[in-house]
């Protein structure tokens, strides 16, 4: 088989996937998958390897790490043109692994070892997106799965900054527990394909492409990778008992039966806040509203 190019983030679930690689890399190996590797050295730096793989002619990219990890291979293949843009494929580490939940993926080098062998692909939708970065500076951004402007951003930047010793479920649990007390709902605006569907104080506002979030939470049990829509989840504005007694309907999926949360599809959607609010893109903390997000049908190739 053609060589795969794995890039691997040793940083990733908590710094154990460098521990992890050496026989993750015998077991694909053993199995007959042929591989070529780099490690990323920081942020940014897996975006920039898979791009520069991309112009360099390579078929099929392995990240391995976790849903940041995914994220920056995946803005690297989608910045090379759709006629020579390699396939993703994943051995999925980090904190989350909501992106290969998302999947149906298997997690372990076994799994990811018979995908790569077996070759069958899936096309998916990725979401484009116009921020401001923590820097402020305009800042444009691809994802896969699912952003969210609110309660998501305060999350993913607790997560970010704390140890995720006990794993990605445990993790982002105590980050969305911890960051109640403190939190206040913005003031903010939602316009989804040219028409304003909310106005007024919220939790947060999710913007999904894939259903699952935050660790295993299914904020949109309907929403599908390749159907060219966006789903839009507006959780209204609920005080701090009624979130954390609502917790469970996030995860089990059933957030839609409370009465301050709605459901909105389109292609394309705008969230502006009264003063800048967190974002949480991917599992990580980019920057701050105002948030534009459209749709770009079936751009990214994935191996499954």
């Amino acid at each position: 088989m053609e060589p795969v190019l794995a890039i691997v983030n040793p940083a990733s679930s908590n710094g154990s996937t460098a521990r992890f690689w050496p026989k993750a890399r015998r077991a694909l190996e053993d199995a007959g998958v042929v591989l070529d590797v780099v490690m990323t050295e920081g942020p940014g730096h897996a975006t920039a390897l898979a791009r520069a793989a991309g112009l360099d002619g390579r078929k099929t990219i392995l990240y391995v790490g976790g849903d940041g990890t995914a994220n920056e291979v995946a803005n690297g293949l989608l910045e090379t043109p759709s006629c020579a843009r390699p396939r993703l494929a994943a051995l999925p580490r980090g904190t989350g692994g909501d992106f290969p939940k998302s999947m149906g993926l298997a997690a372990g080098a076994e799994a990811a070892a018979a995908r790569l062998l077996r070759g069958s692909e899936r096309t998916i939708d990725v979401a484009v997106s116009t921020f401001v970065a923590l820097d402020g500076s305009a800042t444009r951004r691809h994802f896969i799965n699912i952003a969210d402007a609110g309660l998501g951003g305060y999350v993913a930047e607790r997560v970010n900054r704390t140890s995720k010793v006990f794993g990605g479920f445990a993790s982002f649990l105590y980050s969305t527990i911890s960051t109640f007390w403190n939190l206040e709902n913005h003031e903010m605006s939602v316009t989804v394909d040219g028409v304003e569907v909310f106005t007024g104080r919220a939790t947060t506002v999710a913007v999904c492409n894939g259903p699952r979030f935050g660790g295993g939470m299914l904020m949109s049990p309907d929403a599908k990778l390749d159907d060219g829509l966006l789903d839009i989840v507006v959780i209204g504005d609920m005080g701090k008992a009624d979130l954390l007694v609502s917790m469970r309907r996030l995860y089990n999926g059933t957030i839609f039966s409370h009465p301050k949360t709605h459901l909105h599809r389109g292609k394309e959607v705008r969230v502006e806040a009264r003063r800048p609010t967190p974002l949480e893109i991917d599992g990580e903390h980019p920057g701050t509203t105002p948030f534009h997000v459209w749709v770009e049908p079936l751009a990214l190739r994935v191996v499954v």
